[in-house]
């Protein structure tokens, strides 16, 4: 298969799901957002700190942090955006940081307002693939053959990183992406320019765009 004879996606019908996860979810999500904002510091982030931020009760912090990766001292160290090292490095605003998966790595610049320079293995062949995300597109994409894995279902946001974020992988082509999928039915293959156009779909509504533009 190659990059021209990629089957084009209705990306509107992609991008569904998930918008409708987060419309469903509104409030987690939006918390996801703002503690966002306090993780770009790169610095763990405690639930006192998240709780006088958001201005919620630590109850209220302890459920908004479902899903979300603590260190031993109970402190956000992921969710979605990543401390930890993952296999997409996200360098945004001078720090070294990660996310969870390709599609967050594509189209967070949009949610984070900032320029960052993302860099991931091809999990079958091991080649780097190399990009800077603006929050207006996708440049300097190396190789420009480069394609995403994608999930076109959806589950509960609660387990995002085991159904959605651990299959969504950067690949040099299309050819090293469908040896992935053909291990795992049901996933598509996605050009990265396309992926970041599921991202504006995604974010670019309200209240998530009025959002953006406060933080």
């Amino acid at each position: 298969m190659s990059q021209n004879t990629l089957t084009q996606y209705d990306l509107e019908e992609l991008a569904r799901p998930l918008i409708g996860l987060l419309d469903d979810f509104q409030g987690q999500f939006i918390g996801w957002m703002k503690i966002h904002q306090l993780m770009l510091d790169g610095k763990p982030v405690s639930p006192d700190r998240i709780a006088t931020h958001l201005r919620l009760t630590q109850d209220e912090v302890t459920a908004l942090l479902k899903g979300a990766e603590l260190d031993q001292e109970g402190d956000v160290v992921g969710i979605g955006l990543s401390i930890v090292p993952t296999p997409h490095s996200y360098r945004i605003r001078g720090r070294q940081l990660y996310t969870w998966c390709a599609g967050d790595a594509t189209f967070f610049p949009i949610l984070h307002k900032s320029t960052a320079v993302i860099e991931s293995p091809d999990p079958i062949s091991g080649e780097k693939i190399r990009l800077t995300s603006t929050p207006e597109g996708v440049r300097d994409l190396d190789p420009v053959t480069a394609v995403v894995s994608w999930v076109p279902g959806r589950e509960g946001y609660e387990n995002v990183r085991t159904w959605l974020c651990n299959y969504t992988n950067f690949f040099t082509s299309a050819e090293t992406a469908s040896q992935y999928v053909a291990k795992h039915p049901g996933m598509l293959i996605v050009p990265v320019d396309q992926v970041f156009r599921i991202g504006q779909l995604i974010w670019e509504r309200e209240p998530y765009k009025s959002l953006i533009s406060g933080l």
